[in-house]
Formats: C-alpha cells, structure tokens, sequence
C-alpha cells in the first residue's frame, strides 16, 4: 500500500468513530490504518472492535505508554511509502489524502506535506484555523518561533525517516512534533496545502493547556537547536547556549535576513536596559513586525525578561 496512517487512541470512546470513518472514506483508497490503543480504560477498544475492515490493523499497547511510545510504535509497524497522522477525536476531509499523495508523488524533493486546519467542538472553536505558510522556505523560517504544521495534519516520506533513524523524541514531551520538523528539516522541502483538510477538534483540555510549562520548555529547546542548524554562525549560537543574547547578536543576526531570526533573539535578550531600548528604536527593526510582536518586545522593556530562547 503507499500510505499508512497513524491513529494513537487513549479513552477516545467518544470521539474515534468520527475519525476512523472519515479515514475509511477518504477518496484515495490505497492505505493502512494502524489503530494503537495506549491502554485507554474506557470502551475504546469496543467501539474500534465494530469495524470490519481489511485495511485497520489494531495493536493495543500494554498499558498506557504516553503519545511518543505510541507514534513511534507506529513508525515501526508502517509499511507504507507514506506516513500520514492523524488524531483519535479529528476528521479528514474526503479529499485529503488524494491530495497530499499528489503533492508528494509530483514532488520527490518535498518530505513533509501538511494542510490548513479548522477548530470544532466547543462554541468558539469554529473561529481557529490554522494557517501555516505554503512554500519550503517559508516553512523553515517560521520554525525559529514555532512548529510549522499542523501535525494531525501531515503525511510523511517514509524513507527520510528510516534512512536518517529519525523517530519521536521522548525528551520532548508535549513538543514531539516540533522537534521532529527540526530534525527532518536538513534532509528536503516542506510543503503545506493552502486549504482546509483536517477539522480539528478543540476540547476543555486544550483550552486549559495543563501541560503548557513542559511545551514552552521543549519548544525553547527546540529553537535553540534549529538556530544552530540555521545560521551556522557561532557568534550567535555560543549567545544563545550561554544566554548572552546583547546588541551585538541582533548585529550578527541582520546578515541572514531572517525578520524571524531577529525576533526571537529581541524575545530573549540578556537585559532590557536603556541601551537595549534605544537600538531597538533607532535600527527601525519594528518596522519588520506587528504590532503583536512589537508589543511583546515593548513589554519586555517594562516587566523584564521571559525568554523564548
């Protein structure tokens, strides 16, 4: 088959059956769903147990192992070309698939092809919409400050995994997906559909964001690293790694015209003194941003430090 598609399940009662059944009723055919049920203790496994179909192989692990466990026990069990994700509460659009593998057939040089999503499930989901950029460049770049898919959204050559022995990071938690784009970010081209193919449900937990400290701590570990592997200047990396962002690194930053780049060191400076203060006025880098970023940076002058970096 050319696609497997990856479906961790923990007490998904509720919400599996939506998922599954828009896998099954994807217009392109020429897949395998891998089920993983991570020791939920609802009716998970019963609701999953109902479907007839060739095409689902269900593992369950022993007991609940946590995501990472899971999505790396189904890299091991795929046999497809193409490792598509995919969440136990989310729905694919029909043509998702088909057009994912088009892009990726058509395009040997890409590696990783996601889409926009769109929020569902409580009252204001329906207003988020995720909407990454489209190009490889564009992609990269937005990697310095966040991840750059929407990851229930991807698909994957498979073969870039296997041959660079690239997995999920468990040192990573709650931040897998982005430091799994910084790691397969050396190896080809990024491409994210400019469409909406993958509802994606917004849930109490997720507004709560319970795990919020150990994400913003693996995403500050994950741009540090893709800083190093872009810009390749070590004046600027030994900044970062020591924590001495000053006037200086935003100096050696201009060179590789990267307004992301930029942002995140002006995120994380040493000190927000007067001096600091003044050479973010008179470079007129302010003109580079929003005026969210710009207020970001402007409350770092008056409460004082919160690193990104």
């Amino acid at each position: 088959m050319l696609v497997s598609v990856i479906l961790p399940a923990y007490n998904a009662q509720d919400t599996i059956a939506e998922s599954i059944d828009s896998i099954l009723n994807q217009s392109f055919r020429d897949f395998e769903l891998i089920v993983i049920n991570d020791g939920s203790t609802d009716a998970t496994e019963k609701v999953i147990a109902q479907y007839d179909d060739s095409r689902i192989r269900y593992f369950a692990n022993p007991g609940n192992q946590g995501l990472i466990y899971t999505l790396n026990r189904g890299l091991e069990l795929s046999q497809g070309k193409y490792i598509a994700r995919m969440d136990a509460d989310d729905i694919s659009l029909p043509a998702r698939f088909e057009k994912q593998v088009r892009i990726l057939e058509e395009h040997p040089e890409i590696i990783v092809c996601g889409t926009q999503i769109k929020g569902f499930g409580l009252s204001k989901a329906s207003k988020y919409i995720f909407t990454a950029k489209e190009k490889s460049g564009e992609l990269k770049s937005w990697l310095l400050k966040y991840p750059c898919f929407a990851h229930p959204s991807v698909m994957i050559r498979r073969q870039v995994l296997t041959e660079h022995h690239i997995c999920y990071d468990k040192d990573y938690l709650h931040a897998e997906d982005y430091k799994l784009w910084v790691d397969l970010s050396s190896y080809g081209d990024f491409y994210n559909i400019q469409e909406v193919l993958l509802r994606y449900r917004i849930s109490d937990t997720q507004i709560t964001q319970k795990n919020n400290f150990k994400q913003a701590e693996g995403a500050r570990k994950c741009r540090r690293e893709y800083i190093e592997k872009f810009c390749r200047d070590e004046f600027i990396t030994r900044s970062v790694r020591e924590d001495k962002i000053t006037v200086n690194t935003l100096k050696a930053a201009k060179r590789y015209l990267s307004k992301e780049l930029l942002e995140v060191l002006y995120m994380s400076l040493s000190q927000y003194t007067l001096k600091e203060f003044l050479y973010f006025v008179q470079s007129g880098d302010f003109f580079k941003w929003g005026v969210g970023i710009n207020l970001a940076i402007l409350k770092r002058f008056l409460c004082g430090k919160n690193p990104v970096l």
